[in-house]
């Protein structure tokens, strides 16, 4: 069976509002408690400041420029995540576009109605540390959203079930 497909995963606009929404939450508990929490816990003066710190990490966080990644699933079954900034992703000391490398799709990817968690390694480097690529639903077409998952859900039987979890 053949599953060849690419996907642009473009920047989410729910993860965006769902940070701002977050950071202007905590926003609003460091307020309360700065002014609430001096006169019932004394001893609290630090939890204002490490929450105005979260506030501004979500804030901050919202309104970085996002990155866009591509997805292309051969007709293997192998996978390649791309960074798309300008022509891909760039090596960390020549400043160089190389092509993308195949990925191996970890354990611990998830799938839910809005959005799927794909946690993936280089094929090449088995020791580097896992990368985490978030797909929102607005993020790719419809169709896309659908090939994709039915692409990944096959990828994680070939694994023997343990790269890709149906979570409803």
């Amino acid at each position: 069976m053949s599953i060849a497909l690419s996907v642009i995963v473009r920047p989410s606009r729910v993860h965006r509002l769902l940070l701002l929404g977050c950071g202007l939450g905590q926003c609003a508990a460091a307020l309360a408690v700065g002014i609430g929490a001096p006169a019932r816990f004394p001893g609290a003066y630090w939890l204002a400041p490490v929450l105005a710190g979260s506030a501004l990490t979500l804030m901050l966080g919202a309104a970085r420029r996002p990155k866009t990644h591509r997805i292309d699933i051969s007709g293997t079954g192998e996978l390649r995540v791309t960074v798309q900034q300008d022509v891909g992703v760039t090596g960390p000391a020549t400043g160089v576009p190389m092509a993308a490398q195949p990925v191996t799709l970890l354990p611990g990817s998830v799938h839910w109605p809005m959005l799927a968690l794909l946690r993936y390694r280089t094929a090449d480097r088995p020791g580097a540390a896992a990368g985490v690529l978030p797909v929102w639903r607005d993020s790719v077409d419809p169709a896309a959203w659908r090939t994709l998952a039915v692409a990944l859900a096959v990828i994680g039987r070939r694994c023997g079930g343990e790269g890709f979890d149906k979570i409803r």
